[in-house]
């Protein structure tokens, strides 16, 4: 068996499986950590993908919902995880949470891997590790948001905004030009820092494997932990020719945060996992603090709103130059 380390959502990591599996999964994480970066922390979440086809015993075991039960020792045995095939047994103790994944899949599931691997592939990230992940930092009081979380000219910005808006590519525009960023499409947050969901940059021209959407995946040159939001930047995608800024209120940015939040494709199959791991384990909330989270940040932090233009034109640093030039101003003062 072969084992790896990363950071992701804000947990220590440890991922356990064949050679394949733990490359497969770093991958799905936008590679490996720097040598000597992971081994520093005691994981924190631990999960496993067995070499087996055997069922989980649910022998004795109270059933919650169709296809989950809940051990007499208080494991959670999930059949069919978000319909991708793998059985999961997934376990909290002192130690943190420990998740067992078990390939099992119906014809079904066997056929739609084949005929879209694409969407098998995110499916299995989603299921092995980025849920489980979201899913323990939902104990520590952070919830999920649909973010992209960049250093934009000395100020950390907030991106949020539909998928396909073009968050992705402005992210790895002001990459290219020297920013720090934690991630491009999903972070955890308590309203005061966020930590980036680990996942490839995911391109139009990327040159990795073939992703959702016409997209390919980018392993990161670098990316941060984490990062302190200063400005919230919402993006739309308009029909005008130059791109246009306007002042946001508190109230439409939440809104907003908590609306692409719950529209994201990527956590559709997240909220019903999280509400049946919590009702069986009696851990955490059963319904992530989005909202809460939302108020929090758009209650401090200015808000704008960016209508991009028909044609890809400026950077972040030039569209955002006075709000970002005020925040540094008021930093001064």
């Amino acid at each position: 068996m072969s084992a790896g380390l990363l950071h992701t959502a804000g947990q220590r990591v440890a991922v356990h499986g064949s050679e394949r599996v733990v490359e497969t999964l770093l991958a799905a994480a936008g590679g490996p950590e720097r040598p000597g970066l992971a081994a520093a922390d005691p994981p924190n979440v631990v999960l496993s993908v067995e070499n087996t086809r055997q069922p989980f015993g649910i022998r004795d075991a109270e059933l919650i919902t169709r296809g989950v039960w809940v051990t007499p020792g208080g494991e959670v045995v999930l059949r069919n995880v978000g319909g991708s095939g793998f059985d999961q047994r997934w376990a909290i103790d002192a130690d943190g949470l420990r998740v067992a994944s078990r390939w099992r899949p119906s014809y079904r599931e066997t056929a739609a891997g084949r005929l879209l691997p694409a969407r098998q592939n995110a499916l299995n990230s989603q299921v092995l590790l980025h849920y489980p992940a979201l899913w323990f930092a939902l104990q520590q009081g952070f919830a999920p948001l649909h973010v992209s979380i960049v250093e934009v000219g000395g100020v950390v910005v907030l991106l949020a905004g539909p998928g396909g808006v073009g968050k992705s590519t402005l992210v790895a525009r002001a990459m290219a030009d020297g920013s720090r960023a934690t991630c491009d499409n999903l972070a955890v947050s308590d309203g005061s820092t966020a930590y980036g969901v680990a996942e490839p940059l995911r391109l139009l021209d990327g040159t990795g494997r073939r992703a959702m959407h016409g997209r390919r995946e980018q392993a990161w040159t670098h990316r941060v932990r984490s990062l302190p939001p200063e400005l919230i930047v919402v993006l739309r995608r308009g029909s005008q020719e130059a791109p246009e800024l306007r002042e946001l209120s508190a109230a439409a940015a939440a809104r907003r945060l908590v609306a692409g939040t719950y529209a994201a494709g990527e956590l559709r199959r997240f909220w019903s996992i999280a509400a049946v791991v919590a009702t069986a384990t009696g851990c955490g909330p059963v319904h992530p603090p989005i909202g809460e989270v939302a108020v929090r940040l758009s209650s401090r932090l200015p808000a704008v709103e960016l209508l991009l233009g028909r044609e890809p034109g400026a950077g972040l640093t030039e569209l955002l130059r006075h709000p970002l030039a005020a925040i540094r101003t008021g930093r001064a003062g």
